[in-house]
């Protein structure tokens, strides 16, 4: 998938990502960017090209994610 792709997806709603983080470590994340979740107070920085910038709704925060670390979008 590419970052645009990425991005509609979770407009729509909460998905799972699982990802590698630069440690090495696995993470399981429920994430979006959907408008009705993400508090209208804060935003997302911009990132570059090769990061996704969600909201993880398991922590209340915004979480920045390599996108070629990414092993499963659902």
């Amino acid at each position: 998938m590419m970052k645009a792709d990425y991005i509609k997806e979770l407009q729509q709603g909460v998905r799972t990502i699982v990802f590698t983080k630069v440690d090495g470590t696995e993470r399981t994340m429920k994430a979006t960017l959907q408008e009705s979740v993400v508090p209208a107070s804060t935003g997302a920085s911009t990132a570059p090209d090769s990061n996704l910038v969600v909201w993880d709704t398991e922590k209340n925060g915004w979480r920045s994610v390599r996108i070629n670390s990414i092993k499963s979008f659902e």
